[in-house]
C-alpha cells in the first residue's frame, strides 16, 4: 500500500485528484492538510478523508506528499516535504523562478527523494499520438500553433492575486509553453508579449514565438477570452488539429483532424484517463524522471524569459 497526503483542498483536488486516486488500487490517502480545519470539516466528511492543520505537516508519516496550493507557496511546502524525506508531486508550475526550481531538484537529489511537477496532458494517449506524428513529419513541419484561453473567473479567484502567484502566464500559459518545450526542447530564440487590463494587477493574455532550427511555434494563452484548447501542426501540404489537447475528462473520445488540400478527415484516438495514468506512473515507479527534470527546468526558463519581457 502506497501512502500519500495532500496539501490543499481546492476545487482541483475535489474534482480531479481525489477521484483519480480513488480509481487506483493500493493507494491510501493519509490526510489532507489545510489552514483552517473548521472550514473544511464538512467537506472532509463528504469525501471520507481526514483533515489536519497545515502546521502539523512535519509529523506526516506518508511516503508521498501532493502539493495543490497557490503557486507562491509551492517552494515553501515542497522544500519542507523534501527535508522531511518525502517524495513529492507538486502542481504546475513547480515554482515561479528558475533559481527556486533548481534548488528544489538539488535538494531532492540530496535527500534521495523523487520530485515531480504535474503535467497531466503528457499521460494521455493523445499526447503519445502527437509525439509519434512529430517524429513522422520531422523536417516537413513549418509551424506549430497552440492556444489555451479561458473566460474570466470570479474576481476573488487566486489567479487574479499577484501575491499568490496569479496571472495568466503562470496558470493557463504554462500549458502552451510547456508542451512546446516538452516536444521540441529549448528554442533558439524567444519573442513574447503579455498584456493586462484596467483594474487587474496581473497579466491576462500573452503570446510567445519560439524559434527552432526548421520551424517556429506560436504559443497563446489568456484569461478573459473565449475558451480555446487546441494544438495545430502545419506542413507545406497538410494541417493537423488536436482539440482538447490539455484538460479533458477521461470519457472524452479524442481525435485528430487532418486537412490535406480541400479534403478533411478525422481520426479517432480514443479515451484515456490521464490523471490515473499520471499518478500510477509517478507513485508506482522506482525510477527518477531525469528527462522530466530537464523539461521542468527548461519550461521554467522560457516562462521566466516571458515574465521578464
Amino acid at each position: 500500500m502506497i501512502s500519500i497526503s495532500i496539501v490543499g483542498f481546492g476545487n482541483h483536488v475535489k474534482k480531479n485528484v481525489l477521484p483519480a486516486l480513488d480509481r487506483i488500487t493500493d493507494i491510501d490517502i493519509e490526510c489532507i492538510y489545510v489552514r483552517d480545519t473548521n472550514k473544511y470539516h464538512e467537506m472532509a466528511q463528504n469525501y471520507s478523508v481526514a483533515i489536519k492543520k497545515i502546521d502539523e505537516l512535519n509529523s506526516n508519516t506518508a511516503e508521498w506528499i501532493y502539493i495543490s496550493t497557490p503557486i507562491a507557496s509551492h517552494y515553501e511546502y515542497v522544500k519542507k516535504a523534501l527535508e522531511a524525506g518525502k517524495h513529492v508531486i507538486c502542481e504546475k508550475p513547480l515554482t515561479d523562478s528558475l533559481e527556486k526550481t533548481e534548488k528544489l531538484f538539488e535538494l531532492a537529489e540530496q535527500q534521495k527523494c523523487r520530485l515531480h511537477e504535474v503535467c497531466v496532458y503528457k499521460y494521455h494517449k493523445q499526447y503519445s499520438y502527437l509525439k509519434d506524428l512529430i517524429k513522422e513529419l520531422d523536417n516537413s513541419i513549418k509551424t506549430v500553433h497552440v492556444k489555451f484561453t479561458i473566460p474570466h473567473l470570479a474576481k476573488t479567484d487566486i489567479r487574479y492575486q499577484k501575491t499568490m502567484g496569479g496571472g495568466a502566464l503562470l496558470d493557463v500559459g504554462y500549458y502552451p509553453v510547456s508542451i512546446m518545450v516538452n516536444l521540441f526542447g529549448m528554442p533558439r530564440q524567444i519573442q513574447s508579449v503579455k498584456k493586462s487590463e484596467s483594474g487587474f494587477d496581473v497579466d491576462l493574455t500573452g503570446t510567445a514565438v519560439l524559434e527552432y532550427d526548421h520551424f517556429y511555434c506560436v504559443a497563446e494563452w489568456g484569461i478573459g477570452l473565449p475558451y480555446a484548447n487546441e494544438l495545430t501542426i502545419e506542413t507545406s501540404n497538410s494541417k493537423y488539429t488536436f482539440s482538447r489537447i490539455f484538460s479533458k475528462p477521461s470519457t472524452l473520445k479524442t481525435n485528430v483532424e487532418i486537412a490535406k488540400g480541400f479534403e478533411t478527415e478525422r481520426l479517432e484516438i480514443g479515451e484515456d484517463d490521464q490523471f490515473v495514468n499520471m499518478f500510477s506512473m509517478m507513485l508506482k515507479s522506482s525510477q527518477p524522471y531525469t528527462s522530466c527534470k530537464r523539461n521542468v527546468i527548461e519550461t521554467c526558463q522560457v516562462i521566466n524569459s516571458v515574465l521578464s519581457n
